[in-house]
């Protein structure tokens, strides 16, 4: 009873204050309405549509906010001042908030342009901080390091903790950029330590959010676990349960990357109480996969479906493509290990399908990123063109004649730099088109050579005894666990290959009742473990080899699979003594077939890809072998592949 008494009695006290705090924030505004409609003086309007700007900015009504930023504006410069910065700030901040990044940045130049009138050198300091972000955020991250680091230098020596702050926190977005995480979180960390604690209380605990992610990527977990709690103290006492949420949720998660699963278990439990209480779908629907993770590498499968079951309820609910893409992975590298293949494949195909949405999602962002940037770029160059025409015309106007032919030849070398400067963009774009649609034929290829070796298992199993199908079930489970582990990456080392090669050739081998042979050699010059390939490169090859080569051959059967180094290339040789593409022809034709191999015809067109991607020749060269008599032998298949590393 005194619980429930306390509980409630907290809950009157926070809904009081709240309504007390909101009686204030009406009171302010309505009073500073009452000074614009009566006031004359435009200093003080000024200074009133600066106060209301804050106001509304502070409670996230950004058109507001705008509005009265802009009003200050325009009354300063109708009266002949230099409007006060902070009206750009607001406007940056709520630039800033609705993602319009191409605004923020140029409502930098203004503050500059301000600044550098003064002969202040509190505002020299200022001038190279802005000069900074605004190279920061133009993605000139040289000049962006020696502004800020030049800032800090000069805030130092005038005691101004809020600009050197402000730089450090620069540097850290530089270095993020950069990918130099150690550099990043050095200054991330004094950032923390010279930002006032109030002002700045909401990028602080943005920051450390982001320190506690840096400290638990490199390994260090009590660190990290630190900087969480040290967040989650913050956030709570600040009232913010959804960056309470949000950090309980990274602090499981690092719980559980180091297989710590009972303190993960009990984490994503606290974190799944508050993100309900909040009603945060997104949230909600995590935890709840996570924790089906956990109960399935305990082994407790049945516990596992049911959280998994859950999650995939509510991300189907808001449509989360990107939780249900890794629900639907781990669900069948759960059903694997179980060895109940068919809801392994099934559910690795409703990956494929949202893992394809996903990436198509990113594949258009990135595309209309590249149109939009390289539109830009193309803008600012005819402007500056134009501006160079204008000069020239200036200097003829002038009877400058030595000077203008020199204008002439600036502007031609200009013009020319321009063109090779659009062309290389223009080339850089449809290289990153290249490895995404790469990517996309990748993930294509894998549910096709999944769903032929589960034919060869009902094939075998059907055909043979327990203890022989148990065997094939076993060498299956190890390749779909490869090929599930592979599929992530563009290029693999070549021993990845080989090793998911020889499984497929074992399971093969046994199918077919041992018809053939098989042997691999690889070159000693090969180091395996550093030379990559582009993922499930040979094997589509090895499979038409069997089927179409060796299946119709009277006899024992042969492959012979082969690495060798050859110039700046690796060559791979697939020989086999099969009945040669000719008979294989013949036969399919009578039997009226008009399939093509899928997995080499999307191998073949990724081939092409990679030409494009890596800008080197990668090629398939095919051979018919002839006896002494002149008849088919078999069939050599070689392949030319880059060196990748």
């Amino acid at each position: 009873m005194i619980s429930f008494i306390k509980n409630n009695l907290r809950w009157l006290i926070t809904i009081l204050l709240l309504s007390a705090c909101s009686n204030q924030a009406y009171t302010q505004i309505d009073s500073l309405y009452d000074v614009l409609s009566s006031e004359r003086s435009d200093t003080i309007r000024i200074r009133c549509y600066l106060e209301m700007s804050r106001y509304y900015e502070d409670r996230d009504l950004a058109d507001s906010a705008l509005i009265y930023a802009g009003k200050g504006i325009k009354l300063s410069e109708d009266i002949g001042f230099d409007p006060d910065i902070d009206f750009y700030l607001i406007m940056i901040e709520v630039y800033d908030s609705k993602g319009d990044y191409q605004k923020s940045v140029s409502l930098i130049s203004p503050i500059i342009e301000i600044l550098k009138k003064s002969k202040d050198p509190e505002d020299e300091a200022r001038l190279m901080n802005f000069t900074g972000w605004l190279n920061y955020r133009s993605g000139k991250f040289v000049d962006g390091i020696e502004d800020f680091e030049k800032a800090i230098l000069l805030a130092r020596e005038l005691g101004m903790k809020d600009v050197e702050a402000e730089a450090n926190l620069g540097l850290g977005r530089v270095y993020y950029n950069l990918r130099e995480y150690s550099q990043e979180e050095i200054y991330y960390e004094r950032y923390i330590e010279l930002a006032d604690r109030d002002e700045k209380q909401s990028t602080i605990m943005s920051i450390m959010l982001r320190l506690g992610d840096i400290k638990r990527e490199s390994g260090r977990l009590e660190e990290s676990i630190k900087t969480y709690s040290s967040l989650i103290d913050l956030a709570t006492k600040a009232g913010d349960s959804l960056r309470v949420a949000n950090t309980l949720n990274r602090m499981a998660w690092g719980y559980y990357q180091f297989e710590r699963l009972e303190e993960s278990l009990e984490v994503y439990l606290k974190d799944l109480e508050i993100s309900k209480a909040i009603q945060n779908k997104q949230l909600i629907a995590n935890c709840l996969g996570n924790i089906g993770n956990i109960y399935r590498d305990w082994n407790y499968f049945e516990k596992a479906i049911e959280y998994y079951t859950l999650s995939i309820e509510i991300s189907g609910e808001t449509n989360d493509v990107y939780n249900l893409a890794w629900l639907y992975k781990d669900i069948s590298a759960m059903y694997a290990n179980m060895g109940r293949y068919e809801l392994a494949y099934d559910n690795f195909m409703l990956h494929s399908a949202y893992n394809d949405t996903l990436m198509s999602d990113d594949y258009n962002r990135r595309i209309l990123q590249a149109q939009a940037k390289y539109e830009r770029e193309k803008s600012e160059q005819e402007l500056e063109l134009m501006q160079v025409r204008l000069q020239r015309n200036n200097y003829i106007l002038f009877g400058l004649g030595g000077l203008s032919i020199l204008v002439i030849v600036i502007a031609f070398l200009f013009i020319r730099t321009s063109r090779l400067r659009s062309k290389q963009r223009l080339e850089d774009m449809h290289h990153r088109i290249s490895a995404l649609t790469q990517k996309n034929l990748r993930t294509q290829m894998n549910p096709h050579f999944i769903f032929n070796t589960l034919n060869s298992i009902q094939y075998y199993v059907f055909q043979n005894d327990r203890i022989a199908s148990n065997n094939y079930l076993t060498k299956f489970a190890k390749l779909i666990r490869k090929t599930l582990e592979n599929s992530e990456h563009p290029a693999i080392p070549i021993d990845e290959e080989i090793n998911a090669l020889e499984l497929y050739l074992e399971l093969e081998s046994l199918r077919f009742k041992e018809k053939f042979d098989w042997k691999i050699e690889i070159d000693e010059e090969i180091d395996t473990y550093m030379y990559k390939i582009p993922t499930m490169l040979i094997q589509p090859f090895v499979e038409n080899a069997i089927g179409h080569g060796l299946m119709h051959k009277d006899g024992k059967g042969y492959i012979h699979i082969g690495l060798k180094l050859d110039k700046n290339c690796i060559l791979c040789s697939i020989e086999d003594n099969g009945i040669g593409r000719e008979k294989a022809m013949e036969i399919k034709n009578n039997k009226k077939e008009n399939h093509r191999s899928l997995g080499t015809s999307i191998t073949e067109s990724r081939l092409k890809l990679v030409n494009s991607l890596y800008g080197k020749e990668m090629r398939v060269d095919y051979t018919d072998m002839k006896d002494d008599d002149g008849e088919a032998c078999g069939t050599r298949v070689e392949i030319c592949i880059p060196i990748i590393t």
